[in-house]
């Protein structure tokens, strides 16, 4: 978005992501690991003009820097439970957001949550995620797989994402529907764990690991619903693409994910596994009330992805954040 406007460059640690970065014309700048000495060499050989850390460990490492002269904003995506009260990352986060020059969260709760919200509330702004619609239209052809699931999870295999849960539901599911395929894209360490729950119900056979998709477009348009049980969220990612394709959210009741999906309009929300059940197999098996979701999702994504919006906002944060310098 910004290509026009700012000389800009990507760092972390070197994996997958850079095949991603490149297909998006992105400069790379590739790291071993996060660690001061990793960021020092960078800083010194890229000379930039303004740190946007995303995250809490990217903001404690840009802070250390901060005596360079180089100023910073941080960048938080999610509500992690222990962001919420005392310990020893919350603590961290609040001792190295005071040298930022702002703070920019994803949505209200990842502020009204933080147990040291008072230190950093008057510099900080929520700045809601979007998507740039032009990458999913220039990248979903690169992909020549077919998928055709019925729903899909897409996400990290970690805590945050509850993949017990969503096996949980998914199995339910697919008992119901013997035909039913069930996609799960995205890697993690609790993945084992889904395996196990899909082998004990007997699914196994209607459930597909696709891996890391770099291009995850096509199987998301081809879904018919997306599913989510997180613990917590920001605004993510893979929910305003779902929305992008009129693919209708299945979910439990977690943060941004309540401002995304209009309950019974957009799609589904509830705390009750049977509930996300029943919605999910309702929008398989209804084609009218799926069309119907679709056409809310996408009227609805158009109202709130608003790119030139979120573009006067940020470049509004990067400049003031390199005038105050």
């Amino acid at each position: 978005m910004f290509k026009n406007d700012y000389q800009m460059a990507y760092c972390s640690p070197d994996g997958l992501i850079r095949q991603a970065l490149e297909d998006r014309d992105i400069t790379y700048l590739p790291i071993d690991s996060l660690t001061i000495k990793a960021l020092n060499r960078v800083i010194s050989e890229y000379q930039p003009d303004l740190i946007d850390a995303h995250d809490v460990r990217a903001t404690v490492l840009a802070a250390t820097i901060a005596d360079k002269g180089i100023p910073f904003i941080s960048h938080l995506h999610v509500n992690n439970d222990d962001m919420k009260k005392l310990t020893i990352k919350s603590f961290l986060y609040m001792i190295a957001a005071r040298k930022a020059k702002k703070i920019i969260a994803v949505s209200e709760s990842c502020i009204n949550d933080y147990f040291f919200k008072p230190v950093i509330k008057n510099k900080t702004i929520v700045l809601k995620n979007i998507i740039y619609s032009q990458r999913l239209n220039a990248l979903i052809d690169k992909d020549s797989q077919e998928y055709c699931f019925d729903f899909i999870f897409l996400g990290r295999l970690t805590d945050q994402k509850n993949p017990q849960r969503i096996a949980a539901v998914a199995s339910s599911v697919l008992k119901q529907l013997p035909y039913a395929r069930f996609g799960v894209i995205g890697e993690g360490e609790l993945k084992e764990e889904m395996l196990e729950i899909f082998e004990k119900e007997g699914v196994t056979k209607q459930v597909f690991f696709t891996g890391n998709l770099s291009y995850p477009y096509k199987a998301i348009k081809q879904a018919n619903c997306m599913l989510f049980c997180s613990r917590f969220e920001g605004t993510p990612i893979s929910a305003l693409e779902a929305m992008y394709f009129g693919v209708p959210i299945v979910s439990t009741p977690t943060d941004g994910l309540i401002e995304l999906i209009d309950n019974n309009i957009t799609g589904y929300l509830s705390d009750d596994d049977d509930c996300l059940v029943s919605a999910i197999i309702k929008l398989i098996e209804n084609k009218e009330i799926r069309k119907e979701m679709s056409e809310k999702q996408i009227e609805k994504f158009n109202r709130i992805n608003n790119e030139d919006n979120y573009k006067i906002i940020l470049s509004g944060v990067y400049a003031n954040a390199i005038k105050a310098e």
